[in-house]
């Protein structure tokens, strides 16, 4: 579940860039279909990224020895 936002994520800029890249873009529904699901999906993926980056930090596994 680590890596699950940033595997999202590149999803999302995926599904922005293929009809462009794929040579779609003049399909104007399905242009229109696959940058707004990306968009909601990246949208929901950095967020949800972010937030564990702020809650958990860049945690390497090994916690502080208390005294």
């Amino acid at each position: 579940m680590k890596y699950l936002p940033w595997t999202l994520a590149v999803v999302a800029i995926w599904l922005i860039a293929a009809p462009f890249v794929l040579g779609y873009a003049n399909t104007e529904p399905a242009m229109h279909n696959d940058v707004g699901v990306g968009v909601a999906i990246l949208l929901g993926a950095l967020i949800w990224g972010f937030s564990e980056l702020r809650s958990h930090g860049l945690n390497t596994g090994v916690q502080a020895q208390r005294r």
